[in-house]
């Protein structure tokens, strides 16, 4: 091949790299138009009511609409009859037209006919096995629904893997558990477990899988692939293996994150192994209000008192997780947080949030939260900033949101800094700010903040607010990706390919993109199976490419999803050479 043609190639794949890029930075708009359908059925007529089932529905729908979306009936529907469910998914498909994103989720009684699942409104009482398509209600309707419906996304969540309350039908044709179901285009699919397999409902007020769902979705920033992900991983463990969710999905137009803007929260307590979260580590003590440290509490006092039965109440969870672990860890962080102890008043607000050891309540949360707030607690600013972004317990108030935001930023958070550059940089709730945005993200930065150097970094490569500097993207991008950023570690792949700030290097690009791909990064998966296809950098591996491209199609990366789709089309109609 001559250079030009050479050249023209690489314009094309640096072309694709960056729209790749730009997808994965992509935010969901504020006017973007969610719509679900949220239905819990417990209270069965015929056969064994469930416990969970309510609970689960109106935590979700809790869940959703804090998160921006609308609840088809106003809020989540429950023990729903034949009747009324029909009706209910009639005006789901009818409200999702043109929507951006369209959710269903269901928990109750579900069963599999004939590999067919079937969903259990409160007064089904089949007697024989062709009762079923007049009493239920088959859950691939739902699909049909949203088929056509011009959304960019389709999520339906089935909590219906539970004991088959109707076996007594005595036919063969009739298995336990739900049945895999196929993915259309631009849809996901997940079941609290996998194919065949029963869920449990759960010994507290919610099942495991709502529970792990509804704080997995609150957690901004967090692609939906990885978020079923980390929905599994929690299920697995809170349920020593007996449970693993399990999703069907196709290939999705860009990513998708539940709530956008913020990262990841982490002050919140873990359910399984809860120690003390990273902001939580800034310190035992107070903060006065200059942001400086306040001095250590004085031996014998009642701060120091507070603080070791703080340190004792989280012991015993991090220890050994038993219920009455958690009960006696409440009990002492609810004595250290009587007597105004802000580190004990924000883990037992974390406790009432996740409903750990205790009832849930937000309204109790945010109650802790603010308490340990007002006395300059940063990880209780941060979570009070939280609630206000994503409407717990709270109307949705995003000026509010910003003021605990600044207020945490000026006691030195380099958190809250981040998301105050996050709110520049989206234009989220006000008019986008590039300058304002650099400044922030630089404040983070500067402090060692890898997201906050990541974000600069792309602003640096983008001359978005900044003058265009390789240099600078290729120092802050090497930063945070000594921190194991699979972000950062993707950009320095791309820095070594294109020569940005360091010499090109083709061999260094893909070390990078294997560290980031090695970590699920989708366009880190996708620039990998380039590199195996193109044979630049790393020997030709068509095989490898192939699974490279598969993986980034997984999570939603359509250029990944083409390249595969034309080098299995070419695989299984090879040109035949005379």
């Amino acid at each position: 091949m001559d250079r030009i043609g050479q050249r023209v190639i690489e314009i094309i794949f640096v072309a694709g790299w960056l729209l790749g890029a730009s997808i994965s930075h992509a935010q969901t708009p504020a006017a973007a138009r969610r719509v679900a359908l949220v239905v819990g059925n417990a209270a069965y007529n015929h056969v064994e009511k469930l416990a969970n089932p309510g609970n689960d529905a109106q935590l979700i729908a809790d869940t959703l609409r804090g998160l921006g979306f609308s609840l088809i009936g106003g809020g989540v529907q429950q023990n729903l009859d034949k009747p009324h469910f029909d009706r209910m998914i009639r005006t789901f498909g009818q409200q999702i037209q043109g929507a951006d994103v369209a959710l269903f989720y269901y928990a109750g009684h579900g069963m599999q006919v004939e590999g067919t699942n079937w969903l259990l409104p409160v007064d089904a009482n089949p007697t024989q096995a062709r009762d079923v398509d007049f009493q239920l209600v088959d859950a691939s309707l739902v699909l049909k629904q949203m088929d056509g419906a011009g959304t960019r996304l389709n999520i339906v969540m089935l909590d219906a893997c539970r004991n088959n309350p109707f076996s007594v039908l005595g036919t063969r044709s009739i298995a336990g558990g739900l049945a895999q179901m196929r993915a259309p285009e631009g849809t996901l699919i997940s079941f609290a477990t996998q194919p065949g397999n029963v869920a449990a409902d759960g010994s507290g007020a919610n099942g495991p899988y709502a529970t792990a769902l509804a704080t997995a979705m609150r957690q901004p920033g967090l692609d939906i692939f990885r978020l079923f992900n980390q929905v599994g991983l929690t299920v697995k463990r809170e349920t020593r293996n007996a449970q693993l969710p399990w999703v069907s999905s196709s290939p999705i137009d860009g990513e998708f994150s539940f709530a956008y803007g913020d990262e990841p929260p982490r002050d919140m307590v873990v359910a399984s192994v809860p120690p003390l979260s990273e902001p939580a580590q800034q310190a035992t003590t107070t903060r006065d209000a200059g942001g400086g440290q306040a001095p250590a509490p004085a031996a014998g006092s009642a701060e120091e008192t507070a603080q070791n039965t703080t340190k004792r109440a989280l012991s015993l969870i991090s220890d050994t997780d038993t219920p009455e672990n958690r009960a006696e860890a409440v009990r002492l962080l609810e004595k250290a947080a009587g007597v105004g102890y802000p580190p004990a008043q924000f883990q037992l607000g974390s406790m009432r949030e996740r409903g750990f050891g205790v009832e849930r309540s937000y309204e109790a949360a945010l109650d802790l939260y603010r308490k340990a707030a007002t006395k300059n607690y940063i990880p209780a600013e941060l979570a009070v900033a939280r609630f206000y972004g994503t409407g717990l317990s709270v109307a949705r108030d995003m000026a509010e949101r910003k003021k605990w935001l600044l207020r945490a930023a000026g006691h030195g958070s380099p958190v809250a800094e981040y998301l105050l550059g996050n709110i520049g940089y989206f234009g989220m709730d006000e008019p986008r700010d590039f300058l304002a945005a650099a400044e922030w993200y630089r404040k983070a930065a500067n402090r060692g903040y890898p997201n906050a150097q990541v974000q600069l970094a792309i602003m640096y490569e983008q001359g978005s607010g900044v003058p265009k500097d390789y240099d600078e993207t290729f120092r802050l991008a090497q930063q945070a990706a000594t921190r194991t950023s699979a972000q950062a570690q993707n950009i320095m792949g791309r820095c070594y390919e294109l020569g940005h700030g360091v010499a090109k290097d083709a061999t260094e690009a893909v070390r990078w993109y294997k560290l980031s791909a090695d970590q699920g990064f989708a366009s880190a998966e996708f620039n990998l199976g380039r590199h195996y296809a193109s044979g630049i950098g790393v020997n030709h591996d068509r095989e490898e490419a192939m699974k490279w491209f598969a993986k980034a199609a997984a999570r939603g990366n359509q250029m990944a999803a083409t390249r595969l789709a034309e080098m299995q089309t070419r695989k299984d109609n090879p040109v035949r050479r005379p």
